[in-house]
């Protein structure tokens, strides 16, 4: 019997990544915050660009909170990339950044400040 192509498969787009909906959320409420109207597919491709800025933000300010020996610990684990996983990430953050919820409230607002204040989004103004 001759191999058929499942069509439906072909035609998938790649999966989306996992994005945290509280982050999806509080970025939805800057955009109506500040009265913005947009068209789905533009609101979607903002939404993902603030997505994407606010996660560098976080994560820098996660490095940033992390006493100095581990902070090097750490930038010295992500030199090699191909060997980083969420576990050694975990056995650095978990135990060292005890302010998580801090930094991520500090990152929230220092966020939504810089895009309040902005007449138009631009990831330039953003300190990452």
């Amino acid at each position: 019997m001759p191999e058929q192509k499942d069509e439906r498969l072909e035609s998938q787009a790649p999966a989306e990544p996992l994005r945290n909906p509280y982050i999806l959320n509080f970025c939805r409420v800057l955009v109506e915050k500040k009265g913005e109207q947009h068209q789905p597919e533009e609101l979607k491709k903002l939404l993902s660009d603030m997505y994407r800025l606010f996660e560098s933000m976080l994560g820098h300010n996660m490095v940033a909170a992390l006493p100095e020996d581990r902070r090097n610990e750490y930038l010295g684990m992500a030199e090699d990339l191909p060997n980083l996983n969420y576990e050694k990430i975990g056995s650095i953050f978990d135990k060292n950044v005890q302010n998580y919820e801090q930094v991520m409230k500090d990152t929230m607002k220092q966020f939504a400040d810089i895009y309040l204040k902005n007449r138009k989004f631009n990831p330039e103004d953003y300190p990452v």
